[in-house]
């Protein structure tokens, strides 16, 4: 067997792990997002009201008025709208994949080029890297699509520094230009992830700094930070974040912004990530360890003890240095074992992608009329739409469900675009801080509905409120409730003439009983 013919099969046996690796990688992604994240509610609404009626200063989507916001991820909700437009939930799903292959593909590629072409190592890490990331964040957010910018970050400034060529760099502009306009928030990690690159470039031997041209990184950084102020909200984009990641009602209320703490599972696993992996980078101290490596390491780690959001971006970075410790620890390719098999390994594979593909066309063909977005107040709303116009109904909601509640067109109280509600970000009003001293029970709730006197009060039972409505003496009457999916829906009495409340509650009383008799 020629030498030309022996590396084209070698290669052939390490390119189809490597795809079925990532197959299996896109069945988690499709089990994890079999319910897609709450936050897909107001995201759709905003890419909805964006692409019909262009961008907004002031808010239009919840009950308050002149609340000024910054559309933070304008261009991820306008892409999910169009997806969920053309092709519904199955287009949201399959567009989740999608982002976690170019995720994979990305992970492949960095390590591929620091482990000096070792395709074994790089598919472990890989995968290892990838499974982690998809039990805790790969969800319907616009982080998704940031993942793959900071990936891109890293790979055109490993690709820079490892072929000395300084075209690699015109992506650092390109990239900050996507990140801004995609999402926002995560804009400023890109300087982070650059920061411990630029620290790398400089030559000094006891800091065992590798040291590299940094004239043309510093200008595509310049040019970075300026094409970030190229989106619709100018500099605000930017600093938008600042106002409401350190406010302490957020960090209280919002799970994902809490600090480290070890009852918590994610944190858990990441304790045991943490221990691990710093075991092997002092192991490695006496080696060549690129200080690049270590401060990503470190600073991203310390993003997540801050707030357990950050852990995100440290499951990009802590696992591909790996790539370069081992190295020459692992076999490039593993010929002794897949090439024997090699037709059998294709054979599956092939198998396999086709029955993957199979099923989910027949799932998509056959349900493409059917499958919709679901919640659990559902019933809810078209209970409260059978009998009112949009246009005069103002909803209490609480956080989480206000998302919904603007999906169908319907203006909300509160939703989980939190930092909206901060008076610091909206210049009118903190209606976070009153949501959250309702819900500790700091608020007279008598003087609260009085206060926006709403049409309708959409309650789960886990809201404080759910047990607070007298229909006796309050001026609401029940519209709708449903104990086992936990929502009650109260109407404000004047939205009906008193024949047509009774009319109202005897049908829906009806609809009750007949239900019971079904089941």
């Amino acid at each position: 067997m020629s030498k030309k013919k022996e590396k084209k099969e070698i290669y052939k046996s390490s390119k189809w792990l490597l795809v079925f690796l990532i197959a299996i990688l896109s069945i988690m992604v499709v089990i994890r997002n079999k319910t897609l994240d709450n936050d897909i509610w107001y995201l759709l609404s905003e890419g909805r009201h964006i692409l019909n009626n262009g961008l907004y200063h002031i808010d239009p989507l919840s009950m308050h008025e002149g609340l000024n916001v910054v559309v933070q991820n304008w261009l991820s909700a306008s892409v999910l709208w169009v997806i969920y437009d053309f092709f519904g939930e199955m287009g949201l799903l399959l567009l989740i994949v999608l982002c976690n292959i170019a995720i994979c593909v990305l992970l492949y590629k960095i390590c591929y080029l620091i482990s000096e072409e070792n395709k074994i190592l790089s598919t472990i890490i890989m995968f290892i890297c990838d499974m982690t990331l998809i039990t805790h964040f790969i969800v319907s957010r616009p982080q998704i699509f940031s993942y793959i910018t900071l990936l891109g970050l890293i790979y055109a400034l490993e690709l820079y520094i490892h072929k000395k060529d300084k075209k690699y760099l015109i992506w650092i502009p390109i990239i900050s230009f996507i990140q801004i306009n995609m999402h926002a928030s995560l804009w400023i990690m890109l300087f982070l992830f650059i920061l411990c690159y630029v620290i790398d470039s400089f030559h000094c031997k006891n800091l065992r700094l590798q040291g590299y041209e940094k004239k043309p990184l510093f200008i595509a950084i310049i040019i970075a930070i300026l094409v970030g102020f190229i989106n619709p909200y100018g500099y605000k984009a930017i600093t938008f974040i600042f106002g409401s990641f350190l406010d302490s009602y957020m960090r209280i209320f919002i799970k994902e912004l809490l600090p480290f703490s070890i009852n918590n599972d994610l944190c858990k696993h990441m304790a045991i990530i943490i221990l691990i992996i710093g075991l092997i980078y002092t192991y490695f101290r006496e080696g060549n360890v690129k200080v690049r490596y270590i401060c990503l390491f470190c600073g991203t780690m310390i993003l997540g003890f801050m707030a357990i959001k950050g852990f995100s971006n440290f499951i990009l970075v802590a696992f591909f240095p790996l790539a370069y410790f081992f190295k020459d620890m692992v076999p490039k390719d593993l010929r002794n074992v897949f090439l024997p098999v090699q037709k059998i390994i294709n054979i599956i594979f092939i198998s396999f992608a086709c029955l993957v593909i199979i099923g989910f066309g027949y799932v998509y063909i056959s349900n493409k009329n059917t499958i919709t977005l679901k919640h659990n107040a559902q019933g809810a709303i078209d209970t409260l739409l059978k009998y009112t116009d949009k246009e005069d109904a103002t909803v209490y909601s609480s956080f989480n469900d206000g998302g919904y509640v603007e999906f169908r067109g319907l203006k909300a109280y509160i939703d989980p675009r939190a930092e909206y509600y901060l008076k610091k970000n909206n210049g009118k009003a903190d209606i976070f801080k009153e949501f959250y001293d309702l819900q500790h029970g700091s608020l007279d709730t008598k003087e609260f509905i009085k206060k926006y006197n709403f049409t309708h009060l959409l309650v789960a039972d886990t809201d404080y409120l759910y047990n607070k409505i007298n229909t006796e003496t309050d001026n609401y009457f029940i519209l709708y409730d449903n104990t086992e999916l936990g929502y009650r829906l109260y109407c404000r009495n004047d939205m009906f003439s008193d024949e047509e409340r009774k009319k109202v509650i005897d049908s829906y009383n009806k609809v009750i009983e007949e239900a019971k008799k079904n089941q």
